[in-house]
């Protein structure tokens, strides 16, 4: 079933679904497109605009999407440690410093409601963890919220590795690294 998943760089076109998916990795709710209801439009629409933009956090450029019969089912947004400051500056001073500098980072990973349990999220963090070995990072973090046992245990699975507990955004986080191999 893996197979017909397409893991493809995002694009600029793609910002409605992409900002749906945003949205649902920081709320921690599962969404389906389209929104049922759009409660929250103000930060879709906001994620929305920076996602179309270069060289900020939330960009098209940063972003992998993974595709399933030509749908949109999810996504992974990651980056270089050392970059997030500058990536963060573009966005607003509201942004939690959250990486290393030696490590690639795993900011939000989401699928689909309709699309979970499909393999899609291992296939978007195997994507994350291969961009991190192209620019030469040993080591791929991420932080998951602590009460999404779902997400620990698809996280361990893949050998990531609890190292702290952490609170960001006035929520309580696991973080998690995993080496990764050259």
């Amino acid at each position: 079933m893996q197979d017909s998943i397409q893991i493809r760089p995002a694009q600029p076109d793609d910002a409605e679904i992409a900002a749906l998916l945003l949205f649902s990795a920081y709320t921690h709710t599962q969404v389906t497109y389209p929104l049922e209801e759009d409660q929250e439009s103000g930060f879709i629409e906001h994620l929305e605009h920076f996602f179309r933009q270069d060289n900020n956090r939330f960009s098209y450029q940063n972003i992998r999407l993974a595709e399933k019969s030509d749908q949109v089912v999810g996504l992974v947004l990651s980056f270089g440690g050392r970059d997030e400051e500058r990536l963060n500056a573009v966005a607003g001073n509201w942004l939690v410093h959250e990486s290393e500098d030696d490590e690639w980072y795993v900011d939000a990973l989401a699928v689909l409601k309709d699309w979970g349990r499909q393999g899609i999220g291992t296939r978007l963090l195997q994507a994350a963890e291969q961009q991190a070995r192209h620019h030469h990072y040993a080591k791929i973090a991420l932080h998951v919220a602590q009460e999404n046992q779902q997400a620990l245990d698809m996280y361990e699975h893949l050998h990531y590795v609890v190292t702290r507990q952490t609170t960001l955004y006035q929520r309580p986080y696991v973080r998690m690294v995993k080496t990764v191999a050259s």
